[in-house]
């Protein structure tokens, strides 16, 4: 996934009611807002809305949804909105034996490691234990590749433990285990890179 594109030009950041002070300012991040410019001024359907924007169909309902309840409260409770243009900051998450690198298959590595990057950088990385590598060693099964994990429910179990991703980056990913993880609202790079480093570098590009 790419940084989300923006296409639309605000004249003003500060939106709110004219007849009273307002009561709370709300922060609309600027993707937020460009899903409202894209569905509700240009009349766009969702899918060609996350297509324009470089997202996942299920992230742009996640902002879509997020950006409208916003504008209700401004116009029902006198709540003042200012617009945010902020740089593109996410938590990656990828499978991992080694803590560094990227894993060849998704469902059998021992860790899912999860970056937080801001402005372009890597500033913190968390771990968590894969339950199918730990199945796999507990049934004495030979871990070969994501096939080893059939038949242990990878595809259910999986996702749950991604939820704090924004992106998901793998270097396969099979279709039921990736509607899974779209379904949640995460997007999904698929990369041939097992530099994380270089992958964070390409996505902010």
């Amino acid at each position: 996934m790419k940084k989300r594109s923006i296409t639309f030009k605000p004249a003003c950041f500060s939106f709110g009611p004219l007849t009273q002070i307002p009561n709370e300012t709300i922060m609309m991040r600027e993707d937020e807002f460009e899903a409202l410019y894209l569905a509700d001024f240009k009349a766009l359907y969702h899918e060609n809305c996350a297509q324009s924007m470089g997202i996942s169909r299920p992230t742009f309902a996640k902002l879509i949804k997020s950006a409208r309840k916003k504008m209700v409260e401004m116009v029902m409770f006198g709540k003042e909105i200012t617009l945010m243009r902020e740089s593109f900051n996410f938590t990656l998450a990828f499978a991992t034996d080694d803590r560094i690198t990227v894993h060849p298959d998704f469902l059998v590595a021992k860790y899912y490691a999860f970056a937080k990057v801001e402005e372009g950088c890597i500033t913190s990385i968390t771990y968590k234990e894969n339950p199918i590598y730990k199945e796999l060693l507990r049934l004495d099964r030979a871990i070969i590749n994501d096939d080893s994990a059939k038949g242990l429910a990878a595809g259910r179990l999986i996702p749950p433990l991604l939820e704090e991703a924004t992106i998901v980056v793998a270097r396969s990913l099979g279709d039921g285990i990736r509607r899974n993880i779209e379904g949640m609202g995460i997007s999904i790079e698929l990369s041939q890179s097992d530099n994380i480093d270089a992958i964070v570098e390409e996505l902010n590009r």
